[in-house]
């Protein structure tokens, strides 16, 4: 943010927060070049009262950074906030950066997602062991740092291009289909969460492997 001023009478006068803006959005897409094929960085830039015969005093920008795990995404974060430094130095603007919390990666507890697995193959058909929900952003990562935890997901029938967050899905998600879906997977989880209760050798296992997480441990260390 800095001076607005007419853009024919006297732009010498301003400072482009406009320019601002679209300097940083080039920067950012410079950076994706030297990131790793599993990290995210996208957002949008927008302003108040903007006019095209009047240079911007304000732009507001959102990013998303994303990351496989809790560490990349800080170390991404570190990369990115440069470009938001250089544009306002490029232009004469000031730059005011608010980093707000996100969800943290989740942390799929294995020996629950290999009991779930025995379950499902067991009673009501195959397993992805790949494709679901192991890179989508949830604030269940929070709770897998807290505690093991297993956030699996399942796939229910929709119709050509519905695949999730589309209007498509949504129609499809209200179908008896999909109901029953949901219910195969939560009689597995239930199934799971009994033997955790009933099975001491079973719970120091799962136990065992929320201990021997280091990506959790540097967390509670406060790394």
């Amino acid at each position: 943010m800095h001076y607005s001023a007419h853009a024919a009478l006297s732009p010498w006068e301003g400072r482009n927060a406009q320019d601002a803006a679209v300097l940083a959005y080039n920067n950012i897409a410079a950076l994706r070049q030297q990131l790793l094929p599993t990290h995210r960085v996208h957002g949008i830039f927008e302003g108040t009262d903007w006019v095209p015969n009047i240079i911007p005093d304000n732009s507001k920008m959102i990013f998303y950074v994303r990351a496989p795990t809790r560490s990349e995404v800080k170390a991404t974060i570190l990369r990115v906030i440069p470009c938001f430094e250089a544009a306002s130095i490029a232009t004469g603007c000031t730059v005011k950066i608010s980093r707000l919390p996100g969800p943290f990666d989740l942390r799929q507890n294995s020996v629950l997602g290999g009991e779930i697995a025995n379950i499902v193959t067991a009673k009501y058909g195959a397993i992805d062991y790949e494709w679901g929900i192991k890179s989508a952003s949830t604030d269940f990562g929070n709770v897998a740092y807290a505690l093991p935890s297993l956030h699996p997901g399942f796939a229910i029938p929709t119709v050509e291009g519905g695949g999730n967050h589309t209007s498509g899905f949504e129609q499809s998600a209200a179908t008896i289909e999909a109901h029953y879906a949901c219910l195969d997977v939560t009689k597995a989880l239930a199934a799971a969460g009994i033997r955790v209760l009933i099975d001491d050798e079973f719970l120091a296992k799962v136990k065992k492997e929320y201990d021997e997480d280091t990506e959790i441990q540097n967390f509670i260390a406060g790394k």
